[in-house]
C-alpha cells in the first residue's frame, strides 16, 4: 500500500475529553497513521442514547481538534437516519478511500461482544481492528470473538500498512484514567471536571448547562 492507514475512533463523545484525545494522538504516533477520524455515534444500538445533542457533540470535537491536523471530526453517523451501525460507516469510508488501509479502534471489552454487532464478520473486509488494552480490563469473550482474535492477530505495525484490512493488532496506551461518565457525574453534582477535558469545551458545557440535573 502507498498510503498510510487512517484510524477510526467512534463513540458517543458525550462529552469528548482528554482521554479520547490523548488516545488518538498516541495511536497516530504508534501506528504511523495519516490521521484519526473521530466519529460520534448518531443512535448507538448497544448503549443508552447520548445526553448532549448531535450538534453539541460535533461542535466539541471540532473545537478540540482544531489545532491538531492528525485528528479530524467525521460526522457521517450523525447525518445518517436510524441506528449507527459500524458496518455502514466502514462501507461508506471504503467507497471514499478505496486504496487506504482503515484501522477500527475499540476496547477489548467491546471486541469481546463483537459477534452481537450487525454483520460483524464483514468488518474485516473493510478494516483492521486495533484493540485497546487497559489496566484491569477484563471481559468474557464470545467464542467467535476468540476465534477471530486467534486467526487474525498480528504483532507487526507494518502489516496494518501493507493491506487494506483483515488483521487485529493489540495496543496498550499509557494509563490516563478519564471517562465521560465521570465528567457527567461531576457536573451533575455541581463539581468541577476542569483539566479532564479541553477548557473551551467545559466552558461551552457550563454555559449550556448540558449535564445539570
Amino acid at each position: 500500500m502507498n498510503q498510510s492507514p487512517i484510524g477510526i475512533l467512534g463513540g458517543t463523545f458525550d462529552p469528548i475529553h482528554n482521554g479520547h484525545l490523548r488516545l488518538a494522538m498516541e495511536l497516530a504516533s504508534e501506528l504511523r497513521l495519516a490521521q484519526v477520524r473521530l466519529i460520534p455515534n448518531g443512535r448507538p444500538p448497544h448503549r443508552d442514547q447520548p445526553i448532549a445533542t448531535p450538534g453539541q457533540r460535533s461542535k466539541w470535537i471540532r473545537v478540540a481538534t482544531a489545532s491538531e491536523p492528525r485528528l479530524r471530526l467525521d460526522d457521517r453517523e450523525l447525518m445518517r437516519k436510524g441506528h449507527s451501525y459500524t458496518i455502514d460507516t466502514l462501507a461508506s469510508l471504503r467507497a471514499e478511500l478505496p486504496d487506504t488501509p482503515l484501522c477500527l479502534i475499540m476496547g477489548r471489552d467491546v471486541f469481546a461482544h463483537l459477534p452481537s454487532w450487525q454483520a460483524w464478520k464483514q468488518l474485516f473486509d473493510y478494516a483492521h481492528i486495533v484493540l485497546i488494552e487497559r489496566p484491569g480490563m477484563s471481559a468474557d469473550y464470545a467464542p467467535e470473538a476468540t476465534q477471530a482474535l486467534e486467526k487474525r492477530r498480528i504483532d507487526d505495525v507494518q502489516a496494518l500498512h501493507d493491506s487494506l484490512g483483515g488483521h487485529i493488532y493489540n495496543y496498550a496506551p499509557p494509563p490516563l484514567a478519564i471517562s465521560a461518565s465521570r465528567i457527567r457525574e461531576l457536573l451533575a453534582a455541581d463539581e468541577s471536571p476542569r483539566y479532564l477535558l479541553p477548557a473551551a469545551i467545559l466552558d461551552d458545557i457550563m454555559d449550556a448547562k448540558v449535564y445539570r440535573p
